[in-house]
């Protein structure tokens, strides 16, 4: 049966349809703690993470063995990553007890927490991993000087490179790296 130029081009609209639509979008989840909140004695903002291109996105990304970069199709974060990780570090720190700020959000901060994120990805195999790894450096905005820095790594084994696994794998390291760096940078305040 030899089908019509028309009917192939139907058909492949019609299939392009089915596959397409909005992507599932997930985000990282960590509990808030309530209450009030204290002010430091020198206040602090928390910068936006420096990543890569490829990581500087609101694609969950997958990085093979060999360095390759691709995306989990049809899943998206909420935000941006460094967006989203600031974001969670503004919470770990609050939940800390003490108050912060977003760098731009008009604090002049005595201190800067800045951080570069160097893996925020799923690895594929057997298991599946999702990484976070993030150096931190805490700095002084007056004097321009590094007063404390650290770098922090963890991962989780993860069922599936589906979006909702991936992200419930990230939702398990952030819960525990996220308060050791709020620790770090408490300590180090």
């Amino acid at each position: 049966m030899k089908l019509s130029h028309g009917a192939v081009l139907a058909a492949l609209l019609v299939l392009s349809a089915c596959a397409s639509g909005p992507p599932a979008t997930y985000d990282l989840f960590l509990p808030s703690q309530a209450g009030p909140l204290k002010p430091m004695d020198s206040s602090m903002v928390v910068a936006e993470p420096l990543a890569s291109r490829s990581v500087d996105t609101d694609r969950i990304i997958v990085r093979g063995a060999d360095g390759a970069v691709s995306y989990i199709p049809g899943a998206q974060w909420s935000d941006r990553a460094p967006t989203l990780l600031q974001t969670r570090l503004i919470r770990a720190i609050e939940d800390k007890g003490y108050s912060v700020a977003r760098e731009g959000a008009g604090v002049l901060g005595d201190r800067i927490l800045a951080s570069d994120i160097s893996a925020f990805n799923l690895v594929p195999g057997s298991p599946f991993k999702v990484q976070l790894a993030l150096t931190m450096r805490l700095i002084d905005a007056r004097e321009g000087r590094i007063l404390a820095s650290q770098s922090f790594y963890a991962e989780a084994e993860v069922a599936s490179a589906e979006g909702s696994d991936v992200a419930s794998g990230f939702d398990k390291v952030m819960t525990t790296l996220l308060p050791n760096i709020a620790q770090w940078a408490l300590a180090h305040h």
